[in-house]
């Protein structure tokens, strides 16, 4: 099937109008290529520049943000890091054609749970198109169709946008007005777990006994710990508050960029002292160490450069086996062991 037969199969009402993307696929092939540590992740994304310019948009929006926030529960200084994290408050919408985006994706991402993904948001911004009376021909996002001043996929759109003012249709990518996109944030937020009394990060002492398998932000827990660096770098409590924001993006950089930015924006700076020398592996790396692990019998599930949970869990069986501590941080001291390590 080429790309007009599926588009004619799957979204007959765009057939005219999409352009294949060769860009599009590119992006997304190589997302993972320059993974950043966190530690220099945050440092790209929460400079001095940012902060101070978050803070002068918090005055400009005060009384619309407090309103947002009486009505949500979710505090302007978290809805402006996110704005800032997203277009750079508004700066860079995107460049590309939503609907080029996502039909290109739909058709060729390379792994077909993607394909799936993005057909369902093809099909949901047929719907904005169909049912909201959109001209979504026009529309400008990201290289995967978030579009709008805080980045939403159109599942998202359908389901949490919000207007600051009752008006039928939430305008979230108005770039003189980004109110409609701040409301839908704090709504989104709201509606995956967002607790107005609760907190997103709380750092602590190493807990006694804690697991290295059970940390780290995700889906399937609303609290917990977390390790970065493993055993030898600082430990965080999560609250519910950091899974809303994970639900938002399922990245735990992203939660720690919104909890040091939004906490800069409340002139409650946060200091991390993070290891000396401790350097996470890169992708191509980790390509390595999970084909390693694989065979010396610790199954890493699948060999994509990509360090889930399968692979943490991998890890920690080889760090058990040699006698290191078992907190699954794939760090260049364990790739070395790894590599060294007698072959069966």
């Amino acid at each position: 099937m080429n790309f007009n037969e599926f588009l004619e199969k799957e979204a007959p009402s765009f057939k005219d109008i999409v352009t294949f993307d060769k860009e599009v696929l590119f992006q997304d092939e190589n997302q993972s290529q320059n993974l950043l540590s966190l530690k220099k992740y945050l440092e790209k994304i929460v400079t001095k520049v940012r902060v101070d310019a978050g803070k002068e948009k918090l005055k400009i929006w005060e009384n619309q943000l407090k309103k947002i926030q009486k009505d949500w529960g979710v505090p302007p200084e978290v809805i402006i890091a996110i704005w800032g994290i997203e277009t750079n408050f508004g700066e860079t919408l995107g460049k590309y054609r939503v609907v080029d985006s996502l039909a290109t994706l739909a058709f060729g991402a390379r792994e077909k749970r993607r394909r799936v993904f993005f057909k369902s948001e093809l099909l949901a911004l047929e719907t904005v198109k169909n049912e909201k009376g959109i001209e979504v021909e026009g529309l400008m996002g990201s290289w995967a169709g978030a579009f709008g001043h805080t980045q939403f996929m159109p599942t998202t759109y359908l389901k949490f946008s919000a207007p600051f003012e009752n008006k039928k249709v939430p305008n979230i990518w108005n770039k003189e007005n980004p109110l409609d996109a701040f409301s839908s944030t704090a709504c989104y937020l709201k509606n995956v777990g967002w607790v107005e009394e609760g907190f997103i990060l709380k750092k602590v002492n190493k807990p006694k006994n804690i697991d290295y398998l059970k940390t780290g932000i995700n889906l399937t827990r609303e609290n917990g710990f977390t390790a970065p660096f493993g055993h030898s770098g600082p430990h965080f409590k999560f609250g519910k508050n950091a899974s809303a924001i994970f639900h938002y993006n399922r990245s735990e950089l992203y939660v720690f960029s919104v909890w040091v930015f939004s906490s800069a924006l409340d002139n409650n700076p946060k200091k991390i002292l993070w290891p000396k020398n401790l350097e996470q592996i890169s992708s191509s790396e980790t390509l390595v160490m999970q084909e390693r692990l694989t065979l010396l019998g610790y199954n890493t599930y699948g060999i994509d450069g990509k360090f889930g949970n399968n692979t943490k869990k991998a890890l920690i069986g080889f760090q058990k086996t040699i006698g290191q501590t078992p907190d699954g941080f794939p760090d260049k001291f364990i790739f070395k062991k790894l590599l060294s390590y007698p072959s069966p």
